[in-house]
């Protein structure tokens, strides 16, 4: 079979499955399979494929048409023009949530000290410091297999020993530290939305995905526990859902914050920013 037969046969199935991004995830899948960029999909379109090539391929396009992401497929995920490790111990790193670390590169000052709460892959912690290598990183997680993950994507990324990272729930593992800046992209969907969603969704962590209270009781804990770990001049900065954007703004200002919500690309109110007032 040649390769351009076999896109055009995968791109068919997914796209009967219901997979809008059909024709995308069957090159994804099958550049990062062959080793190759995504061109060259066109410029060795009638190229045969070996019978193991085949067979590997068919593999992963079956279980991207069970709906699994392509993210997990592969093993990898872009994030800030950054290649990330992901497994499906972590959150895949979103594009929306790059407007975060756009955020943070503005607020944290020179040779600020910044805490990332919910780490997860790392993504945030790792774009920061990539971009601000005058910065003292310190990420946290409650989750030590996705810290697993933050810590091979660091050392990958950035080198050893570049950022420290810490096992526990929230400000549990940063007790009577400081910080100048706290970011944090927290659960915050609604568990009882849970199985009701996209199917890709099910196999994320449930625990990085969803939250009690409607989607805010993770940020109303870190509202709250913030105060005592910012800097008197610091800022807290959160990723929130698009229906998210009045509760932020109370709970925010009844705990002593000026609360200003930026919306992203897409018109919805996306990272709020919280500072002491």
């Amino acid at each position: 079979m040649k390769l351009i037969e076999f896109l055009a046969d995968a791109s068919s199935r997914l796209e009967k499955k219901g997979i809008t991004s059909s024709r995308l995830d069957a090159e994804v899948i099958t550049a990062r399979t062959l080793g190759i960029e995504r061109y060259r999909l066109i410029t060795d379109s009638n190229r045969e494929l070996s019978g193991k090539e085949i067979t590997d391929l068919e593999k992963l396009i079956c279980r991207r048409l069970e709906f699994e992401p392509v993210a997990y497929i592969t093993g990898v995920k872009e994030f800030y023009a950054i290649e990330f490790i992901v497994t499906k111990d972590v959150l895949i790193p979103r594009p929306e949530t790059e407007l975060l670390v756009d955020m943070a590169i503005y607020w944290a000052p020179m040779h600020g000290a910044v805490l990332d709460l919910c780490a997860g892959s790392g993504a945030i912690a790792v774009a920061l410091k990539k971009s601000r290598p005058d910065l003292a990183l310190t990420a946290a997680d409650i989750s030590g297999l996705a810290l697993e993950i933050a810590k091979e994507n660091s050392e990958k990324i950035l080198g050893h020993e570049k950022i420290t990272f810490l096992h526990g729930d929230l400000f549990s593992p940063v007790k009577g530290k400081v910080f100048d800046l706290i970011v944090s992209n927290p659960p915050y969907v609604d568990i009882e939305l849970k199985g009701t969603l996209q199917k890709e969704l099910e196999y994320e962590p449930a625990n990085a995905l969803y939250c009690e209270d409607g989607g805010r009781g993770v940020i109303a804990r870190i509202i709250e526990g913030a105060g005592v770990h910012l800097a008197d001049d610091g800022v807290l900065l959160l990723e929130i859902g698009s229906d998210q954007r009045a509760f932020v703004e109370e709970h925010g200002a009844a705990h002593g914050y000026s609360v200003s919500i930026l919306n992203d690309y897409a018109g919805f109110p996306r990272v709020a920013t919280l500072k002491k007032n």
